[in-house]
């Protein structure tokens, strides 16, 4: 177990460092011995991970003002002798290797033993802030998170450049040393739920959080894990966690994800997308009904037909057009099965398949296979056709997760309608409402299902009716 302070002498910390860090079999660990004002001095830093060009001519500033004798304390050498304006103290050589690992540079003088100074000229390597590829806007800013901590929270300071604007950090993960911050406005967020999370988030015992957000919400949650529908809801635009700090809710960023954790989450939230804010009041409105038409056809458009022309015969005559052209070879039930199992393959394929020949790919998959399977008689048109009008409402849903959730409930409700008949789509329902009351959350009271419940007409009417922007 490495210990928890530096030792007493100079060599001793130097040889307690030299051990944290590996060194010399460590590749890319820079460790240089100097002098500064007469005394002997030791250099740690990560290649690559700090501004080489800031360390020299900070190390250029020390040796020339770092007169002998130096400075008495280490406070007072970083006052006087260090020109950089990021500087920290510590004793703890876990934290300062910790430091290093993430751009800081580490200075220990034969003075001070006890303490590391860490200089903070950091240069993590990173992508441009380019528009999300899954949150795109007709009109607005066309810019995104980024993996770095830092760049992403200063976009979220350029759009809310208020003093009531807080941003805590905790660090999480034993190897990974992963830091959170929980952004929010003082006076809006909830004290209570800000409270709970705050002891939530920094009570975490985990070894790891490398994939970010999604590591960052398994340890949130911790119950009940077969349950589908999400317990979060994400943004990669800066604006939209801008414009959930203003309606009160907390704002989660985890170092390495390009995502923002919004807090708490609310079912009917997910009927809300940025687009509609940059967007007229009425078209908007518009937008968030077909949204919701689209869930509803996504999760009772199969399940229905199926009932109508198995257990319905014959069909009334204003219902025709709904009944098969031709006699199925394969049972619908393993048609609509075989389709949701194919579509799927495709979506892993396209992932897979480079930007160049992946368009080719999914005409592939949505025309000449599909012709050719009616032609061989695996499938009747009308299953590919409601299979097809399902895929269209998948995509018409912004978040991934409760895309899926929909459809393991479209599925169960149709094996249910195989067995039961139109009993089955009321056990289907009965199911989608359990799910969603069970549905856990990181918090201990029940917001899933706000503002319906407690009720809250005039947060509800907002929800599908986009109103105009009121002024004070």
């Amino acid at each position: 177990m490495p210990p928890t302070h530096l030792p007493d002498t100079y060599d001793q910390s130097k040889e307690t460092l030299d051990k944290l860090f590996s060194y010399p079999e460590n590749f890319g660990i820079v460790r240089r011995e100097l002098t500064v004002g007469g005394q002997c001095a030791v250099l740690y830093y990560a290649e690559a991970l700090c501004d080489t060009a800031v360390t020299e001519r900070v190390l250029a500033f020390c040796k020339e003002s770092a007169d002998p004798p130096l400075p008495d304390t280490a406070e007072d050498f970083c006052a006087f002798c260090i020109s950089f304006a990021e500087t920290e103290l510590s004793d703890d050589p876990t934290a300062l290797h910790a430091a290093a690992m993430t751009g800081c540079v580490l200075l220990l003088l034969s003075p001070y033993p006890t303490r590391g100074i860490l200089i903070k000229p950091r240069n993590i390597p990173s992508r441009s802030p380019q528009e999300p590829e899954h949150d795109r806007v007709l009109r607005g800013a066309h810019v995104g998170f980024v993996e770095v901590l830092a760049r992403s929270c200063a976009m979220i300071r350029r759009q809310l450049p208020t003093p009531s604007l807080v941003m805590k950090s905790f660090s999480v993960g034993q190897v990974s040393r992963t830091t959170v911050v929980m952004c929010y406005l003082r006076g809006r967020a909830d004290p209570e739920y800000l409270a709970y999370l705050e002891q939530k988030l920094s009570s975490l015992r985990t070894d790891d959080l490398c994939m970010g957000t999604q590591s960052l919400a398994e340890c949130l949650i911790r119950r009940r894990v077969w349950n589908p529908f999400p317990r979060f809801r994400y943004t990669e635009r800066p604006d939209a966690a801008a414009a959930s700090l203003c309606e009160g809710s907390v704002v989660v960023l985890v170092d390495g994800a390009p995502q923002a954790m919004i807090l708490p989450v609310s079912l009917f939230s997910f009927l809300q997308e940025t687009n509609d804010f940059y967007l007229a009041p009425f078209t908007a409105t518009y937008l968030r009904i077909v949204r919701l038409l689209s869930y509803l056809l996504s999760v009772y458009l199969t399940p229905v037909w199926y009932a109508l022309v198995t257990h319905t015969p014959p069909l009334p005559e204003w219902l025709s057009f709904l009944a098969q052209t031709e006699d199925a070879k394969v049972p619908i039930l393993i048609q609509f099965l075989l389709i949701e199992v194919a579509v799927d393959m495709l979506k892993l394929a396209s992932m897979n398949t480079p930007n160049a020949l992946s368009n080719s790919l999914s005409v592939i998959g949505g025309l000449i296979l599909g012709e050719f399977a009616i032609e061989v008689g695996w499938f009747m048109p009308e299953t590919i056709l409601y299979m097809a009008l399902v895929s269209i409402t998948h995509f018409t849903q912004h978040n991934y997760e409760l895309g899926y959730a929909l459809k393991y409930v479209r599925i169960a409700m149709l094996c249910l309608t195989a067995l039961c008949g139109w009993w089955g789509i009321l056990l289907g329902t009965a199911l989608l409402l359990v799910l969603l009351i069970t549905a856990p959350m990181p918090e201990d009271r029940a917001r899933y299902f706000y503002p319906l419940c407690p009720f809250d007409g005039g947060a509800l009417a907002s929800l599908f009716i986009r109103r105009r922007k009121e002024l004070p």
